[in-house]
């Protein structure tokens, strides 16, 4: 008996044995690839299981993309969630409340996300609404993410998606989310399919509030300087007149509901197949579009073109992906946001206080070589400013960013002279100033200190020791010494 006792028992272990070893394997072999495959199919849950167990102990590039990935899956887990129980979420709408209905699917709402939230340690909550509530992430996914990763171009790219989702589910919110959009991202790639975005809703009859027409009227005028010969842009007319009429339908016969302003933006949402004369004037009727939600026809020739060439870009003033001051500090060798390109040369990085403010210092010894990194970095342009001031030594990288090795921008301090991708610009470098490198497209930048322009079309440069995308700052060479102090760094 006691024999069968320690058999069974025995058994029990070894099957318990096997049990985990297969979790182990099985849990060994997700990666990245396969928490995507997983995205891929659709599969968000599994994706985002696989993706928690491997961000703890992830390096930092892919750790980036995972919080990219993780973000991507919970919010379409959240749309999969609405298609799957509309039945619900119409029975617990506004509309309803007070109801029996109402009750019984709200409780069932709840149940499901209960239960999702367990599974994948999220944060998805209800949102009550008028026709058909919604269920949507509280944003600790994407918070963690910024917290980590703050500047990283993925951030824009969710962002984006958010504009997306929002368009598609709650309309009336469209313009406040392209406003916070604009503000953090104002010369976006994705710009084009925003303007889109806003004609079509216009061209439903979308309202937008009265202080948001002076952002879209810039951010308008901006896309057509940029995309001149863009489908959208041919659309964008000038009211030539004051209080001129806005009618119900082409022609002097239409009922009048609108008046224009002069000067304002009109968007062309449609043409009369015919031209007619009015007075001494022949021109086609237009239906337009004003961004104070009025749509009505007017006659061609109230209407005028702007001139690309006399429009002056608006840019979203002292606006940067990256504004560091150094203020907040991981420990004593590592400001916050930043990672050290080489652990061995963590030492070299501290601060001191100058009154209210703490002033990023580079002490490199003649061993290991030094130097901080960040995930921001862009595929379009950018515009990069420093304040700093080198010290003695060897020469420092102060601040470098990169597309990829293929396509780097450089700003290399010497004791008296600045070095920008080759180009030498004699200069006192001991004392304080402040460096910008400004590129529209990545192909060509130009420099300046202190405000003024010193060089321009400078090229991009192929270089090895920047071959990961995103930020460098003061980044110095295996055995060379060097000291340098940093005041501010921006990025846009």
């Amino acid at each position: 008996m006691i024999f069968k006792k320690s058999a069974i028992i025995a058994l029990a272990s070894f099957l318990t044995a096997i049990v985990l070893l297969l979790v182990y394997v099985f849990q060994k072999s997700d990666t990245i690839e396969t928490a995507i495959r997983q995205y891929e199919k659709k599969n968000y849950v599994r994706s985002i299981t696989i993706l928690n167990t491997l961000l703890p102990s992830a390096e930092a590039g892919e750790a980036e993309k995972m919080y990219y990935y993780r973000c991507r899956a919970i919010n379409d887990l959240a749309l999969e969630l609405e298609a799957k129980n509309k039945k619900y979420l119409k029975a617990a709408s506004a509309e309803n409340r007070g109801t029996g209905d109402f009750e019984k699917a709200y409780k069932r709402i709840e149940e499901i996300i209960a239960s999702t939230n367990s599974r994948i340690s999220g944060d998805l909550h209800f949102i009550e609404s008028v026709k058909m509530s919604r269920i949507a992430s509280r944003g600790g996914f994407y918070n963690e993410f910024l917290s980590r990763y703050r500047g990283s171009p993925f951030l824009e790219d969710l962002d984006f998606l958010e504009i997306t989702r929002i368009n598609n589910t709650a309309p009336e919110n469209l313009f406040q989310a392209i406003g916070r959009f604009n503000s953090k991202f104002p010369n976006s790639a994705y710009t084009p399919q925003i303007v889109a975005m806003i004609f079509d809703s216009l061209r439903d009859g979308m309202t937008i509030q009265s202080s948001g027409n002076d952002f879209l009227q810039k951010m308008l005028l901006n896309y057509m300087v940029q995309y001149p010969t863009s489908q959208e842009a041919s659309r964008i007319f000038l009211s030539e007149g004051d209080g001129v009429n806005l009618r119900n339908s082409p022609g002097l016969t239409g009922d009048q509901i609108g008046k224009t302003v002069k000067e304002e933006i009109l968007i062309q949402l449609e043409k009369s197949m015919d031209t007619m004369q009015i007075g001494d004037s022949r021109d086609y009727w237009y239906r337009v579009a004003t961004l104070r939600g009025i749509n009505g026809w007017i006659f061609g020739k109230f209407l005028k073109t702007p001139d690309p060439a006399s429009i002056r870009i608006e840019t979203a003033a002292e606006t940067w992906s990256i504004e560091e001051y150094f203020n907040s500090w991981s420990d004593s060798n590592t400001p916050e946001n930043w990672i050290h390109l080489n652990s061995s040369g963590k030492s070299g990085i501290n601060f001191r206080k100058e009154g209210e403010k703490k002033i990023l210092i580079l002490n490199a010894g003649e061993g290991s070589a030094s130097g901080l990194f960040n995930r921001y970095s862009s595929r379009q342009g950018f515009t990069l400013r420093i304040k700093a001031r080198f010290v003695s030594g060897d020469p420092v990288f102060i601040a470098a960013i990169s597309a990829d090795k293929n396509k780097t921008f450089y700003l290399n301090l010497h004791e008296k002279s600045v070095d920008v991708n080759g180009r030498i610009i004699p200069l006192d470098t001991s004392q304080w100033h402040v460096y910008e490198i400004r590129s529209g497209d990545m192909n060509f930048a130009e420099f300046s200190i202190n405000g003024e322009m010193v060089s321009g079309r400078i090229p991009p440069v192929h270089d090895e020791r920047f071959n990961q995308p995103g930020t460098y700052l003061l980044k110095t060479s295996p055995g060379s010494g060097a000291s340098c102090e940093v005041e501010y760094i921006k990025i846009r």
